[in-house]
Formats: structure tokens, C-alpha cells, sequence
């Protein structure tokens, strides 16, 4: 009887040595999962030893803790997989979610930039409609310089030529009636070459522009006054399709 008490008690303590070692290694592979890993393994060690004792005695019961340590790390292992693949499936629809979004959004930014262009286009129209309609460079009487409130103008002119190069520019000097014609044709004539060097200085294209001298022409009003003369020197600018004119131009 004492004999296989000794042998019942050395098995178990076989049994629990090698359960130790089992758990030991099972939770240092288990770490990199996640702790209730661990606490599956324990579970699956207790009913396997359970079981083992019950079906092989001492023996069966350390065979049985083997065992259930295994099947419970897997089942740890398991549920860490599935959790994973639950987050990745999350991820993978809001991929989805934002992907078609995107599709949704760039019909929108289509037509927001087509919309954009056409309002730039308007708007260059439109300002160049009226600077063919009233753009007038003025100057001092017997002068040809341009003055620094003229500059600025001829400053947007020239961007919009820049912008509309199939647009050409007819420059259309004039003079007041004071003085001789001759002298009032060659002052018209430094008044138009005046402009057209300065917006060739901002980079318009010389083939954009051609100039034409009226002399005392064409005068504003009949009546000769201060007022009327000052409108009456000047410097006309008009646009216009296609070639300009060489007829008359310097």
C-alpha cells in the first residue's frame, strides 16, 4: 500500500513538473498574442489533466496537461486571429466607404473647376469689351509721356493681351487742334509709339499691336475749349479678331 502511494505521489509531482515546464514555454510563445492567451492555457491544462486522470490515472493526468495546455493555447491563438480579422475587415469598409466618397466628390471638383474657368473667361471678356470701348490714354498738351495713373491701366492691359493672344490692338494717337497739322501728326504719332513701347516693355507680343496716327482728326466735340482739349489728346485702344491693320500703321 505504502509502495503505490510512493508511486501516486511521484507521478504527480513527475506530472506537475512537466505541466510547469508545458506552461512555461506555452506562455513565453503565447506573449506576443495577447494575456488571456495565458489564462486560456491554464483552462485547457486543468481539464486536460482532468481528463487524463480519470482516463490513464497519474500518468494519463500528465499526458492530459500536455495536451490541454496545447488545445488551449490554440483556442487563445484563435480568438486573437479572429479579432484581427474582425479590425481588418472594419478597416478594409472604411477603405471602401471613403473610396467611393471620392468617386462621389471628384464629378463635383469637375465641375467646380470647369465653372471656375468659364467665370475667368467672363470675366476677361467682359473686361475686354470695355477697354475697347472706352480705354483712352491721355496727356499733357505737347507731351508724349505717359502719366503714372495711365501706367497702371496700361499695366491690366497688358495682362489681358498676355492672357488673349489671338486678340490684336489697334493704337490710335490724336492731338488737339492748337499748333499745325504737321506738328500735331507727329505729336499723335509719339503719343501711340509711346504706348505701344510700353506694353511691349510688359511683355506683350509687337505682333499684337499696331499704331495708327490721326494727327488733330477726329476731334471729340466741335467746340474748341480747355476741356474738350484735353480729351482730344490721346491715345485710343481697341481690340479686334483676326489680322490687324497695316494700311496706316508705324
Amino acid at each position: 500500500m505504502k509502495n503505490l502511494m510512493k508511486k501516486t505521489t511521484m507521478t504527480l509531482l513527475v506530472a506537475t513538473a512537466l505541466a510547469a515546464t508545458t506552461t512555461q514555454a506555452q506562455a513565453e510563445s503565447a506573449r506576443s498574442f495577447n494575456e488571456p492567451v495565458v489564462q486560456e492555457q491554464w483552462i485547457g491544462m486543468g481539464s486536460g489533466a482532468a481528463v487524463g486522470g480519470m482516463v490513464g490515472g497519474p500518468v494519463g493526468a500528465v499526458i492530459g496537461a500536455m495536451v490541454g495546455g496545447i488545445l488551449g493555447t490554440a483556442v487563445g491563438q484563435d480568438g486573437y486571429i479572429e479579432t484581427q480579422n474582425a479590425r481588418l475587415s472594419e478597416q478594409a469598409e472604411a477603405i471602401q466607404s471613403l473610396n467611393a466618397r471620392n468617386a462621389e466628390l471628384e464629378p463635383v471638383l469637375d465641375s467646380y473647376d470647369t465653372l471656375k474657368q468659364e467665370m475667368a473667361n467672363l470675366r476677361a471678356t467682359q473686361l475686354q469689351r470695355e477697354l475697347a470701348l472706352a480705354m483712352n490714354v491721355h496727356f499733357r498738351t505737347g507731351s508724349s509721356e505717359i502719366e503714372p495713373h495711365f501706367q497702371s491701366q496700361l499695366d491690366e492691359i497688358a495682362e489681358l493681351m498676355k492672357q488673349s493672344p489671338e486678340m490684336n490692338w489697334e493704337l490710335s494717337g490724336y492731338a488737339d487742334r492748337r499748333g499745325t497739322t504737321a506738328r500735331n501728326l507727329t505729336l499723335s504719332e509719339a503719343r501711340a509709339n509711346a504706348v505701344r513701347d510700353y506694353l511691349e516693355s510688359r511683355g506683350v507680343n509687337p505682333l499684337q499691336i499696331v499704331t495708327i496716327a490721326y494727327g488733330e482728326e477726329e476731334p471729340l466735340q466741335t467746340d474748341e475749349n480747355g476741356e474738350s482739349d484735353f480729351f482730344d489728346r490721346r491715345v485710343t485702344l481697341r481690340s479686334q479678331q483676326g489680322p490687324v491693320q497695316t494700311a496706316q500703321s508705324n
